[in-house]
């Protein structure tokens, strides 16, 4: 009770102190409500290479990714391997406010997500008969940059 008689005389007394109370409430309100950007997956260059190391050209990757934490659904895109057996996608990212963020693991907090993981990114390369369908997954520091896939006999 103490403190709320000293806020209401400060108040009552100070024009500086309204205006410090007012910048700060407005610095937690921009601050709590600003969609700060999160990089979900960083740019990925890979290169498709077979069991003897040779790229494999016209090949199809799909990238999928997902944040969990901030996305119902997840994405992905298709692109197709060039002569060299490269192919490039750019940064996945997500913009939320930390309140968001708050409220969205407040949401998730106790529930059985077997996923663990809050961020996801995976590379499926598929398209030839004659070469097994391959996976990569992302695993939080740098991506593959090879991908060998297996020519079937």
């Amino acid at each position: 009770m103490q403190f709320i008689s000293w806020i209401s005389e400060r108040w009552r007394l100070g024009y500086r102190f309204r205006i410090v109370v007012i910048l700060a409430f407005v610095t937690f309100l921009v601050t709590a409500l600003y969609p700060f950007q999160t990089t979900t997956v960083p740019q990925w260059n890979l290169r498709v290479v077979d069991d003897a190391g040779a790229p494999v050209r016209e090949m199809n990757v799909t990238e999928h990714w997902q944040d969990y934490l901030l996305e119902s659904a997840g994405h992905e895109e298709v692109q197709t391997t060039n002569q060299d057996g490269l192919v490039s996608f750019g940064a996945r990212s997500i913009r939320a406010s930390v309140t968001r963020r708050l409220l969205a693991r407040i949401s998730k907090f106790g529930s059985n997500d077997p996923r663990g993981a809050v961020r996801y990114g995976a590379v499926v390369v598929w398209g030839k008969k004659e070469y097994e369908t391959t996976v990569a997954v992302y695993q939080g520091d740098v991506p593959p940059a090879d991908i060998r896939v297996q020519r079937l006999r």
